[in-house]
């Protein structure tokens, strides 16, 4: 795989120039998302939609999920999901179950289609190796960070604000980029051109976060 050579500073670390591309500002799906979808009794796909806010909330990416269909039997399979975009292009992700350490829980985890490695996050678009040292991404088959050669905004001093404004602390960390959840395409189109965005809804749950479209 090809890699990025960053450079360092003197000080030894990493330099947090404007050619950096952080994972938190790239479309995510969290395994607990995926689990949500397995757990929810009435076995629907659900559209994730993201939206740059920043920019007029252009909707910059799209996807559905579901449960992964054999196509040599067509049944629906319990450890693998389908993401498929717009586009047509889909990309099958395989979960696996892994024990927590404590009070006998379970969580699970989404095997990265690149390095076959359980990740708890997958990202949509990596760097563009043909742009130089530019911030031009491209969409991707859903990987996990590394292998989608993204950064936390934390790494190589990004968040700090220099010598000056040193005293009022380290800048915060962004939010990750979470998709809007729709369990049909109608009410997706319905809520997006209304601005009713209340369809991103979380529960407590005993391991992270649950997501529930109405």
């Amino acid at each position: 795989m090809e890699r990025r050579q960053q450079r360092r500073g003197s000080d030894g670390h990493f330099l947090g120039f404007w050619w950096r591309l952080n994972c938190e500002n790239m479309p995510v799906i969290p395994a607990w998302l995926v689990r949500s979808n397995l757990n929810d009794p009435r076995r629907i796909p659900y559209l994730l939609v993201w939206k740059d806010e920043r920019h007029g909330g252009e909707i910059k990416e799209a996807v559905r999920l579901a449960r992964y269909v054999e196509p040599s039997n067509s049944r629906l399979t319990d450890n693998r999901v389908e993401l498929k975009r717009t586009d047509g292009s889909a990309t099958v992700l395989r979960i696996v179950w892994r024990m927590l350490p404590r009070n006998g829980g379970r969580a699970l985890l989404l095997v990265c289609t690149y390095c076959n490695t359980p990740r708890r996050h997958v990202y949509g678009w990596e760097w563009d190796s043909f742009s130089g040292w530019s911030n031009r991404v491209r969409s991707i088959n859903w990987r996990c960070r590394s292998c989608a050669r993204l950064r936390y905004s934390s790494e190589g001093g990004y968040l700090c604000p220099g010598t000056m404004f040193r005293a009022f602390g380290n800048l915060p960390r962004p939010e990750p980029w979470l998709p809007f959840v729709f369990s049909s395409p109608a009410e997706a189109v319905y809520r997006l051109n209304r601005g009713r965005l209340d369809c991103f809804v979380f529960h407590s749950y005993h391991d992270g976060n649950q997501c529930v479209p109405v």
